[in-house]
Protein backbone atom coordinates (compact mmCIF):
# COMPACT_ATOMS: atom_id res chain seq x y z
CA UNK A 1 0.00 0.00 0.00
CA UNK A 2 2.98 2.35 0.28
CA UNK A 3 2.96 3.54 -3.39
CA UNK A 4 -0.76 4.29 -3.22
CA UNK A 5 -0.44 6.18 0.07
CA UNK A 6 2.44 8.31 -1.20
CA UNK A 7 0.54 8.90 -4.44
CA UNK A 8 -2.72 9.76 -2.67
CA UNK A 9 -1.41 12.44 -0.29
CA UNK A 10 -0.13 14.84 -3.03
CA UNK A 11 -3.17 14.16 -5.24
CA UNK A 12 -5.54 15.02 -2.42
CA UNK A 13 -3.53 18.16 -1.78
CA UNK A 14 -3.75 19.07 -5.49
CA UNK A 15 -7.53 18.63 -5.38
CA UNK A 16 -7.78 20.86 -2.32
CA UNK A 17 -5.50 23.46 -3.93
CA UNK A 18 -7.82 23.59 -6.96
CA UNK A 19 -10.73 24.35 -4.67
CA UNK A 20 -8.71 27.24 -3.23
CA UNK A 21 -7.71 28.75 -6.59
CA UNK A 22 -9.80 31.88 -5.97
CA UNK A 23 -7.46 32.80 -3.08
CA UNK A 24 -3.84 32.48 -4.21
CA UNK A 25 -2.33 32.79 -0.74
CA UNK A 26 -4.45 29.93 0.57
CA UNK A 27 -3.73 27.89 -2.52
CA UNK A 28 0.02 28.27 -2.07
CA UNK A 29 -0.28 27.49 1.64
CA UNK A 30 -2.17 24.28 0.84
CA UNK A 31 0.51 23.28 -1.69
CA UNK A 32 3.34 23.91 0.79
CA UNK A 33 1.49 22.08 3.56
CA UNK A 34 0.90 19.12 1.27
CA UNK A 35 4.60 18.77 0.48
CA UNK A 36 5.35 18.84 4.22
CA UNK A 37 2.74 16.17 4.92
CA UNK A 38 4.12 14.11 2.05
CA UNK A 39 7.59 14.27 3.59
CA UNK A 40 6.16 13.07 6.90
CA UNK A 41 4.35 10.24 5.09
CA UNK A 42 7.60 9.22 3.37
CA UNK A 43 9.48 9.13 6.66
CA UNK A 44 6.68 7.27 8.41
CA UNK A 45 6.25 4.59 5.75
CA UNK A 46 10.01 4.14 5.37
CA UNK A 47 10.40 3.55 9.10
CA UNK A 48 7.34 1.31 9.34
CA UNK A 49 8.09 -1.09 6.48
CA UNK A 50 10.54 -3.93 6.93
CA UNK A 51 12.01 -3.77 3.43
CA UNK A 52 12.72 -0.47 1.72
CA UNK A 53 11.91 -0.25 -1.99
CA UNK A 54 14.11 2.76 -2.71
CA UNK A 55 16.75 4.81 -0.95
CA UNK A 56 15.06 6.83 1.78
CA UNK A 57 17.22 9.84 0.97
CA UNK A 58 15.79 10.04 -2.56
CA UNK A 59 12.26 9.65 -1.27
CA UNK A 60 12.78 12.46 1.23
CA UNK A 61 14.49 14.76 -1.25
CA UNK A 62 11.53 14.64 -3.66
CA UNK A 63 8.99 16.40 -1.38
CA UNK A 64 11.76 18.61 0.03
CA UNK A 65 12.62 19.82 -3.49
CA UNK A 66 8.96 20.36 -4.29
CA UNK A 67 8.63 22.47 -1.13
CA UNK A 68 11.67 24.59 -1.99
CA UNK A 69 10.54 25.23 -5.57
CA UNK A 70 7.10 26.30 -4.33
CA UNK A 71 8.38 28.47 -1.48
CA UNK A 72 10.00 31.15 -3.60
CA UNK A 73 7.12 31.51 -6.06
CA UNK A 74 5.35 34.89 -6.12
CA UNK A 75 1.57 35.05 -5.78
CA UNK A 76 0.41 35.30 -9.38
CA UNK A 77 -2.47 33.74 -11.26
CA UNK A 78 -0.14 32.41 -13.96
CA UNK A 79 1.70 30.31 -11.36
CA UNK A 80 -1.35 28.61 -9.85
CA UNK A 81 -1.57 25.80 -12.42
CA UNK A 82 2.13 25.05 -11.90
CA UNK A 83 1.53 24.62 -8.15
CA UNK A 84 -1.16 22.02 -8.79
CA UNK A 85 1.00 20.19 -11.32
CA UNK A 86 3.87 20.21 -8.81
CA UNK A 87 1.80 18.13 -6.39
CA UNK A 88 0.60 15.77 -9.13
CA UNK A 89 4.12 15.19 -10.47
CA UNK A 90 5.41 14.68 -6.92
CA UNK A 91 2.82 11.99 -6.23
CA UNK A 92 3.51 10.16 -9.49
CA UNK A 93 7.29 10.25 -8.90
CA UNK A 94 6.93 8.85 -5.38
CA UNK A 95 4.66 6.14 -6.72
CA UNK A 96 7.28 5.17 -9.30
CA UNK A 97 10.07 4.94 -6.73
CA UNK A 98 8.04 2.73 -4.37
CA UNK A 99 6.13 0.47 -6.78
CA UNK A 100 6.91 -2.74 -8.66
CA UNK A 101 6.07 -3.93 -12.16
CA UNK A 102 3.65 -3.45 -13.85
CA UNK A 103 2.55 -0.47 -11.73
CA UNK A 104 6.06 0.98 -12.06
CA UNK A 105 5.86 1.06 -15.87
CA UNK A 106 2.29 2.41 -15.89
CA UNK A 107 3.26 5.29 -13.62
CA UNK A 108 6.30 5.98 -15.82
CA UNK A 109 3.95 6.29 -18.78
CA UNK A 110 1.75 8.65 -16.77
CA UNK A 111 4.73 10.83 -15.80
CA UNK A 112 6.00 11.08 -19.37
CA UNK A 113 2.50 11.78 -20.63
CA UNK A 114 2.02 14.60 -18.13
CA UNK A 115 5.28 16.27 -19.15
CA UNK A 116 4.37 15.91 -22.83
CA UNK A 117 1.02 17.54 -22.15
CA UNK A 118 2.70 20.41 -20.30
CA UNK A 119 5.10 21.01 -23.18
CA UNK A 120 2.26 21.02 -25.70
CA UNK A 121 0.21 23.45 -23.61
CA UNK A 122 2.88 25.98 -22.70
CA UNK A 123 5.15 26.08 -25.76
CA UNK A 124 4.20 28.87 -28.18
CA UNK A 125 3.13 27.78 -31.65
CA UNK A 126 5.22 25.03 -33.17
CA UNK A 127 8.55 25.64 -31.45
CA UNK A 128 11.04 23.08 -32.81
CA UNK A 129 12.57 22.48 -29.37
CA UNK A 130 9.14 21.65 -27.96
CA UNK A 131 8.37 19.18 -30.74
CA UNK A 132 11.74 17.51 -30.29
CA UNK A 133 11.07 17.28 -26.57
CA UNK A 134 7.62 15.78 -27.08
CA UNK A 135 9.07 13.32 -29.60
CA UNK A 136 11.69 12.23 -27.05
CA UNK A 137 9.14 11.72 -24.28
CA UNK A 138 6.76 10.09 -26.76
CA UNK A 139 9.46 7.54 -27.56
CA UNK A 140 9.83 6.95 -23.82
CA UNK A 141 6.09 6.24 -23.55
CA UNK A 142 6.27 3.81 -26.48
CA UNK A 143 9.24 1.92 -25.08
CA UNK A 144 7.60 1.74 -21.64
CA UNK A 145 4.58 0.12 -23.29
CA UNK A 146 6.84 -2.28 -25.18
CA UNK A 147 8.57 -3.20 -21.92
CA UNK A 148 5.21 -4.41 -20.62
CA UNK A 149 4.49 -6.50 -23.71
CA UNK A 150 7.87 -7.92 -24.82
CA UNK A 151 9.86 -10.80 -23.28
CA UNK A 152 12.90 -10.27 -21.08
CA UNK A 153 15.84 -9.29 -23.36
CA UNK A 154 13.83 -6.94 -25.55
CA UNK A 155 11.91 -5.55 -22.57
CA UNK A 156 15.19 -4.68 -20.85
CA UNK A 157 16.41 -2.66 -23.84
CA UNK A 158 13.03 -0.92 -24.11
CA UNK A 159 13.15 0.01 -20.44
CA UNK A 160 16.71 1.30 -20.90
CA UNK A 161 15.50 3.64 -23.65
CA UNK A 162 12.82 4.94 -21.29
CA UNK A 163 15.50 5.60 -18.67
CA UNK A 164 17.51 7.55 -21.25
CA UNK A 165 14.61 9.95 -21.85
CA UNK A 166 14.34 10.70 -18.11
CA UNK A 167 18.01 10.68 -17.09
CA UNK A 168 19.14 12.48 -20.26
CA UNK A 169 21.40 10.50 -22.59
CA UNK A 170 22.31 11.37 -26.18
CA UNK A 171 20.33 11.31 -28.48
CA UNK A 172 17.26 11.29 -26.18
CA UNK A 173 18.12 14.40 -24.17
CA UNK A 174 15.78 16.78 -26.04
CA UNK A 175 12.82 16.19 -23.74
CA UNK A 176 14.82 17.04 -20.63
CA UNK A 177 16.23 20.25 -22.17
CA UNK A 178 12.79 21.30 -23.43
CA UNK A 179 11.22 20.74 -20.00
CA UNK A 180 13.83 22.96 -18.36
CA UNK A 181 13.59 25.65 -21.04
CA UNK A 182 9.91 26.01 -21.84
CA UNK A 183 7.69 25.38 -18.81
CA UNK A 184 6.29 28.07 -16.48
CA UNK A 185 6.74 28.78 -12.79
CA UNK A 186 8.62 26.30 -10.65
CA UNK A 187 8.08 23.33 -12.99
CA UNK A 188 11.55 23.48 -14.63
CA UNK A 189 13.25 23.53 -11.21
CA UNK A 190 11.09 20.62 -10.03
CA UNK A 191 11.55 18.49 -13.16
CA UNK A 192 15.31 19.10 -13.09
CA UNK A 193 15.32 16.89 -10.00
CA UNK A 194 12.34 14.57 -10.54
CA UNK A 195 13.11 13.33 -14.06
CA UNK A 196 16.76 12.28 -13.43
CA UNK A 197 15.83 10.75 -10.07
CA UNK A 198 13.15 8.55 -11.62
CA UNK A 199 15.45 7.66 -14.51
CA UNK A 200 18.34 6.73 -12.22
CA UNK A 201 16.09 4.57 -10.05
CA UNK A 202 14.85 2.69 -13.11
CA UNK A 203 18.42 2.27 -14.38
CA UNK A 204 19.45 0.99 -10.94
CA UNK A 205 16.86 -1.75 -11.21
CA UNK A 206 17.87 -2.67 -14.77
CA UNK A 207 21.63 -2.75 -14.24
CA UNK A 208 22.02 -6.46 -13.34
CA UNK A 209 20.23 -7.41 -16.57
CA UNK A 210 22.43 -5.38 -18.92
CA UNK A 211 25.06 -7.23 -20.93
CA UNK A 212 28.62 -6.07 -21.47
CA UNK A 213 27.87 -5.06 -25.07
CA UNK A 214 24.95 -2.90 -24.00
CA UNK A 215 27.04 -1.25 -21.29
CA UNK A 216 29.84 -0.50 -23.77
CA UNK A 217 27.33 1.10 -26.15
CA UNK A 218 25.87 3.18 -23.33
CA UNK A 219 29.37 4.30 -22.29
CA UNK A 220 30.10 5.53 -25.84
CA UNK A 221 26.78 7.37 -26.03
CA UNK A 222 27.44 8.90 -22.60
CA UNK A 223 30.85 10.21 -23.66
CA UNK A 224 29.37 11.68 -26.83
CA UNK A 225 26.50 13.17 -24.84
CA UNK A 226 28.82 14.77 -22.29
CA UNK A 227 30.87 16.43 -25.03
CA UNK A 228 27.79 17.47 -27.02
CA UNK A 229 26.03 18.91 -23.97
CA UNK A 230 29.10 20.92 -22.99
CA UNK A 231 29.55 22.35 -26.49
CA UNK A 232 25.86 23.26 -26.75
CA UNK A 233 26.00 24.92 -23.33
CA UNK A 234 28.97 26.99 -24.46
CA UNK A 235 27.11 28.57 -27.39
CA UNK A 236 23.86 29.37 -25.57
CA UNK A 237 23.16 33.01 -24.83
CA UNK A 238 20.04 32.28 -22.79
CA UNK A 239 20.49 30.76 -19.32
CA UNK A 240 17.62 28.24 -19.50
CA UNK A 241 18.93 26.16 -22.42
CA UNK A 242 22.46 26.67 -21.11
CA UNK A 243 21.47 25.11 -17.77
CA UNK A 244 19.57 22.36 -19.57
CA UNK A 245 22.51 21.31 -21.72
CA UNK A 246 25.00 21.75 -18.86
CA UNK A 247 23.06 19.47 -16.50
CA UNK A 248 22.57 17.00 -19.35
CA UNK A 249 26.36 16.84 -19.75
CA UNK A 250 26.83 16.20 -16.02
CA UNK A 251 24.20 13.45 -16.06
CA UNK A 252 25.93 11.87 -19.07
CA UNK A 253 29.06 11.69 -16.90
CA UNK A 254 27.03 9.63 -14.46
CA UNK A 255 25.83 7.39 -17.29
CA UNK A 256 29.44 6.85 -18.35
CA UNK A 257 30.54 5.89 -14.85
CA UNK A 258 27.69 3.40 -14.37
CA UNK A 259 28.28 1.84 -17.80
CA UNK A 260 32.07 1.76 -17.42
CA UNK A 261 32.07 0.12 -13.97
CA UNK A 262 28.82 -1.81 -14.19
CA UNK A 263 27.94 -0.57 -10.70
CA UNK A 264 25.85 2.19 -9.12
CA UNK A 265 27.38 2.88 -5.70
CA UNK A 266 25.81 5.12 -3.11
CA UNK A 267 28.20 7.91 -4.13
CA UNK A 268 26.42 7.94 -7.50
CA UNK A 269 23.19 8.68 -5.67
CA UNK A 270 24.86 11.62 -3.91
CA UNK A 271 26.20 12.92 -7.23
CA UNK A 272 22.80 12.55 -8.92
CA UNK A 273 20.99 14.37 -6.10
CA UNK A 274 23.56 17.15 -5.98
CA UNK A 275 23.51 17.82 -9.74
CA UNK A 276 19.71 17.86 -9.71
CA UNK A 277 19.57 20.22 -6.73
CA UNK A 278 22.15 22.64 -8.13
CA UNK A 279 20.27 22.80 -11.41
CA UNK A 280 17.02 23.40 -9.53
CA UNK A 281 18.64 26.15 -7.47
CA UNK A 282 20.05 27.92 -10.52
CA UNK A 283 16.68 27.70 -12.27
CA UNK A 284 14.97 29.16 -9.20
CA UNK A 285 17.52 31.97 -9.08
CA UNK A 286 16.94 32.79 -12.73
CA UNK A 287 13.18 32.64 -12.22
CA UNK A 288 13.60 35.53 -9.78
CA UNK A 289 15.18 37.50 -12.65
CA UNK A 290 12.40 36.50 -15.06
CA UNK A 291 9.75 37.60 -12.55
CA UNK A 292 11.33 41.07 -12.46
CA UNK A 293 12.58 41.69 -16.01
CA UNK A 294 10.91 39.09 -18.21
CA UNK A 295 12.47 36.35 -20.30
CA UNK A 296 15.68 38.21 -21.13
CA UNK A 297 19.09 37.20 -22.39
CA UNK A 298 21.53 37.04 -19.48
CA UNK A 299 23.87 39.33 -21.41
CA UNK A 300 21.21 42.04 -21.22
CA UNK A 301 21.82 42.25 -17.46
CA UNK A 302 24.99 42.91 -15.53
CA UNK A 303 26.57 44.36 -12.46
CA UNK A 304 23.98 43.04 -10.00
CA UNK A 305 26.53 42.58 -7.20
CA UNK A 306 25.81 45.98 -5.66
CA UNK A 307 22.09 46.58 -6.35
CA UNK A 308 21.12 42.94 -5.65
CA UNK A 309 23.71 41.58 -3.18
CA UNK A 310 21.63 38.70 -1.81
CA UNK A 311 20.81 37.42 -5.29
CA UNK A 312 24.40 37.81 -6.48
CA UNK A 313 25.87 36.00 -3.48
CA UNK A 314 23.51 33.04 -3.75
CA UNK A 315 23.90 32.81 -7.53
CA UNK A 316 27.69 32.76 -7.18
CA UNK A 317 27.54 30.04 -4.52
CA UNK A 318 25.17 27.93 -6.62
CA UNK A 319 27.46 28.34 -9.61
CA UNK A 320 30.43 27.15 -7.55
CA UNK A 321 28.39 24.17 -6.35
CA UNK A 322 27.46 23.33 -9.95
CA UNK A 323 31.13 23.52 -10.94
CA UNK A 324 31.92 20.79 -8.43
CA UNK A 325 33.72 22.88 -5.85
CA UNK A 326 34.02 21.58 -2.27
CA UNK A 327 32.33 21.25 0.15
CA UNK A 328 29.15 20.80 -1.90
CA UNK A 329 27.60 17.52 -3.00
CA UNK A 330 28.65 17.48 -6.67
CA UNK A 331 32.31 17.42 -5.64
CA UNK A 332 31.99 14.80 -2.89
CA UNK A 333 29.70 12.58 -4.97
CA UNK A 334 31.99 12.56 -8.00
CA UNK A 335 35.15 12.13 -5.94
CA UNK A 336 33.50 9.32 -4.00
CA UNK A 337 32.66 7.53 -7.26
CA UNK A 338 36.28 7.80 -8.42
CA UNK A 339 37.55 6.34 -5.13
CA UNK A 340 35.40 3.20 -5.24
CA UNK A 341 37.31 -0.06 -5.91
CA UNK A 342 35.20 -0.72 -9.02
CA UNK A 343 36.64 2.31 -10.86
CA UNK A 344 39.93 2.22 -12.73
CA UNK A 345 41.12 5.29 -14.73
CA UNK A 346 41.19 4.76 -18.48
CA UNK A 347 41.50 6.73 -21.70
CA UNK A 348 37.89 7.96 -21.82
CA UNK A 349 38.31 9.39 -18.34
CA UNK A 350 40.41 12.18 -19.93
CA UNK A 351 37.32 13.19 -21.94
CA UNK A 352 35.28 13.32 -18.74
CA UNK A 353 37.85 15.62 -17.16
CA UNK A 354 37.79 17.84 -20.25
CA UNK A 355 34.01 18.05 -20.02
CA UNK A 356 34.31 19.02 -16.36
CA UNK A 357 36.85 21.75 -17.20
CA UNK A 358 34.54 23.06 -19.93
CA UNK A 359 31.89 23.63 -17.28
CA UNK A 360 34.19 26.16 -15.63
CA UNK A 361 33.82 28.27 -18.78
CA UNK A 362 30.05 28.39 -19.28
CA UNK A 363 29.11 28.49 -15.59
CA UNK A 364 31.73 31.13 -14.80
CA UNK A 365 30.69 33.17 -17.83
CA UNK A 366 27.07 33.18 -16.61
CA UNK A 367 28.02 34.29 -13.11
CA UNK A 368 30.59 36.84 -14.27
CA UNK A 369 28.20 38.50 -16.70
CA UNK A 370 25.21 38.70 -14.36
CA UNK A 371 27.03 39.52 -11.13
CA UNK A 372 30.13 41.45 -12.23
CA UNK A 373 29.27 42.56 -15.75
CA UNK A 374 28.59 46.04 -16.99
CA UNK A 375 25.77 47.51 -14.87
CA UNK A 376 22.51 48.69 -16.37
CA UNK A 377 21.44 52.10 -15.04
CA UNK A 378 18.14 52.24 -16.93
CA UNK A 379 16.38 49.47 -14.98
CA UNK A 380 15.00 49.34 -11.46
CA UNK A 381 16.63 46.71 -9.27
CA UNK A 382 14.84 44.72 -6.59
CA UNK A 383 16.73 42.19 -4.49
CA UNK A 384 15.36 38.80 -3.48
CA UNK A 385 12.26 38.77 -1.32
CA UNK A 386 12.31 36.82 1.93
CA UNK A 387 10.73 33.62 0.57
CA UNK A 388 13.00 33.63 -2.49
CA UNK A 389 16.08 34.12 -0.34
CA UNK A 390 15.07 31.37 2.11
CA UNK A 391 14.34 28.96 -0.74
CA UNK A 392 17.80 29.37 -2.28
CA UNK A 393 19.50 29.25 1.11
CA UNK A 394 17.81 25.91 1.86
CA UNK A 395 18.95 24.55 -1.51
CA UNK A 396 22.54 25.46 -0.58
CA UNK A 397 22.06 23.88 2.84
CA UNK A 398 20.93 20.61 1.26
CA UNK A 399 23.92 20.69 -1.09
CA UNK A 400 26.21 21.23 1.89
CA UNK A 401 24.60 18.29 3.73
CA UNK A 402 25.10 16.09 0.68
CA UNK A 403 28.73 17.20 0.52
CA UNK A 404 29.78 16.64 4.13
CA UNK A 405 27.56 13.76 5.27
CA UNK A 406 29.04 10.24 5.40
CA UNK A 407 27.80 7.85 2.75
CA UNK A 408 26.32 5.62 5.47
CA UNK A 409 23.57 8.21 5.81
CA UNK A 410 22.40 7.45 2.27
CA UNK A 411 23.14 3.73 2.39
CA UNK A 412 21.25 2.67 5.51
CA UNK A 413 17.83 2.49 3.90
CA UNK A 414 18.88 1.41 0.42
CA UNK A 415 17.36 -1.58 -1.21
CA UNK A 416 19.20 -4.85 -0.93
CA UNK A 417 21.78 -5.44 -3.69
CA UNK A 418 20.26 -8.79 -4.60
CA UNK A 419 17.04 -7.09 -5.67
CA UNK A 420 18.70 -4.22 -7.51
CA UNK A 421 22.34 -4.20 -8.57
CA UNK A 422 25.24 -6.46 -7.84
CA UNK A 423 28.09 -4.48 -6.33
CA UNK A 424 30.80 -7.02 -7.17
CA UNK A 425 31.23 -7.91 -3.54
CA UNK A 426 32.45 -4.44 -2.53
CA UNK A 427 30.89 -2.61 0.44
CA UNK A 428 29.31 0.81 0.00
CA UNK A 429 31.83 2.96 1.82
CA UNK A 430 33.39 6.29 1.10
Amino acid sequence: MTPWLLLAVPLLGASLALLMRAALQRMKTVALTTTGLTLLAVIGTSLAQNEATAAMSLLCLLPATAFLTLLGQPLHRDNSSAWVMTLILLGVALGILTSHAPTHELLLILLLGLVCGLLYRHQPGTAPAAWRGMASFGLGILTALLALALPAPAATIASLVTCATLLPLLPLHSGFVAALSGLPGNLPALLAFILPTVGFHSLYLLLPSLSGTVLQTVALLALAGAVYGSLRALIQSHPLPRLGYASSAFFCMLWWYVADTGTAPVQALVYLSAVGLTTSGLLLAWYAIRARYGDVDFRALGGLAYPMPRFSTLLALLGLAALGMPPFGVFSGFLGMLLTPAFAPSGPFAIIMLVWLTASWYYTDLIQQVVFGRPRLDIRHEDLRQTEWISLMLVLLLLLILGVSPSRMFESHAAAPSSTVAMKGEPWTR
